[in-house]
């Protein structure tokens, strides 16, 4: 309806200052330009509706809005066209400049002045195509509209002084040298500060490139953009608010990244996207998940910690767990807690990563690779360290616990205790490795199990089977 309203607005225009200003039109009945002013009205109205219906709006290199925009302008400049066709035909007498009175509608107003109103209401109707590039809506919006826009609205007032300035000499018989004045006058300074704004445009141009790519580095990673611009307006708060949405994102991955040496990545990760990024207060619980529990401790740690200094002590923990959760970490497990020189690690919290119970058996065997390995470096100290790893599968309890001003995430449950008790067995004359039968039957064929023993454990009602692999190199080649 806006549309259409334009398209009657320039024809009242049209028809108000053919009759006030043009000499020979006024001699024509009000009826017959009025006449002639509907018909043009109205193909004005129709083609412009069948172009925008039938003419592809969608491209690369412009967006729908402008696309609508240019057929728009078109369509103003047929009729104005056909206007003055129609007028030279019925009317052959009467002067050129006589005709021309129908171009200041059509073209100066509809075409030029309008059309950018119409511009604006394409740009809320018509949102830019997916497939067209950044680079080429800002293009458009900032340089090429800039200079587009302050073409028409000082060449449209200029062209309807020159008009008017015509009808003064050739219709009211007055001076050529004013015309000439203005043309001259018209000239320079519409001329000048286009080239000053084709400046501008390019400047803001820039700047909004160099913004664009600001945010491509911020996205892709890179936390120190340096954006500027060359203005203190809005683009340089712009600018500033990118360079500081930088640092704190820096930080946040700074803070995941020490968040992540507490605590697990995974969970740390978690935590922040579910809490930290949404300024929630986390929630204490947790809910069941089925998962595979590993529990790794260290044998005769007292009497290590007895004969080694303090320093030391610490210096061959953390190079001993410095390899226990490469390993456990390697194969997609979830490292819970250390409790003194014991591992607690979780499998199957995480999704993609693979069977669970196979992951968990791959890890305590790389586990033992690793100790072995880790060993070897601390012969020279006359060190020797030995652990044992229990495995077991089944329900667990895994969230938040504590309180709200200090908490960890955890697993709890039987099927924790359980793994911990398999791990008390781990030790000679069995084999450092035990894992329970629900275990086993997960792992399906891809390890060689053989049974170790049955046991009783405590808080376990009956006794429980014991299981290990057969055959370290089969259990690598399956891992």
């Amino acid at each position: 309806m806006l549309l259409i309203g334009g398209s009657v607005l320039v024809g009242v225009f049209t028809f108000i200052y053919a009759r006030l200003v043009c000499t020979f039109i006024c001699s024509l009945p009000p009826a017959v330009l009025a006449r002639t002013v509907g018909v043009l009205t109205l193909f004005h109205i129709v083609l412009r509706e069948l172009l925008l219906r039938f003419s592809p709006l969608q491209g690369e290199r412009s967006t729908p809005a402008r696309r609508a925009w240019l057929l728009s302008v078109v369509s103003w400049s047929l009729t104005g066209l056909l206007a003055i066709v129609i007028h030279v035909t019925r009317y052959p007498a009467f002067p050129a400049p006589s005709h021309l009175k129908f171009a200041v509608g059509y073209w100066a107003l509809g075409g030029g002045l309008l059309a950018q109103v119409e511009y604006l209401l394409f740009e809320r109707a018509l949102p830019p195509t997916p497939t067209l590039s950044p680079e080429a809506q800002l293009r458009e919006r900032l340089g090429r509209r800039l200079i587009e826009g302050y073409v028409i609205f000082t060449s449209v007032p200029v062209l309807v002084l020159m008009l008017t300035l015509q009808r003064f000499i050739y219709e009211l018989h007055g001076d050529l040298r004013y015309l000439l004045e203005a043309v001259v006058l018209a000239a320079g300074f519409t001329g000048g500060a286009l080239a000053v704004a084709i400046a501008y445009g390019r400047s803001l141009r820039r700047d909004s490139e160099q913004l664009l790519e600001a945010v491509r580095r911020v996205g892709g990673g890179d936390f120190q953009p340096g954006a500027v611009t060359s203005r203190p307006d809005e683009l340089s708060l712009v600018a500033a608010g990118i360079n500081e949405m930088a640092g704190g994102l820096q930080l946040r991955e700074r803070i995941r990244e020490a968040f992540g040496r507490f605590v697990s990545p995974q969970v740390a990760t978690e935590f922040i996207e579910k809490y930290a990024r949404h300024g929630k207060t986390a929630v204490l619980g947790g809910s069941r998940r089925n998962v595979v529990v590993l529990f790794s401790d260290l044998r005769d740690f007292t009497r290590l910690s007895e004969s080694l200094e303090p320093e030391v002590l610490i210096e061959v923990l953390n190079g001993y767990f410095q390899e226990m959760v490469g390993a456990i970490q390697r194969h997609g497990g979830l490292v819970d807690k250390f409790i003194g020189d014991a591992v607690l690690a979780v499998f199957g919290l995480t999704e993609g990563q693979g069977d669970p119970a196979i992951a968990a058996v791959s890890a305590s065997l790389e586990m033992r690779r690793r100790l072995e390995a880790y060993n070897a470096r601390l012969a020279e100290r006359g060190l020797h360290l030995n652990s044992g790893i229990g495995i077991h599968a089944g329900e667990a309890v895994a969230g938040y616990l504590g309180s709200t001003d200090r908490l960890e995430f955890t697993v709890i449950g039987h099927t924790v205790n359980v793994a911990s008790r398999i791990e008390g067995q781990a030790r000679e004359p069995r084999p450092p490795l035990l894992f329970s039968e629900e275990v086993a039957r997960r792992l399906g064929d891809a390890f060689t199990v053989k049974e170790v023993d049955t046991v009783a454990l405590k808080g376990v009602a009956g006794e429980m089977r014991l299981l290990t692999v057969e055959g370290e190199a089969r259990s690598v080649r399956a891992a």
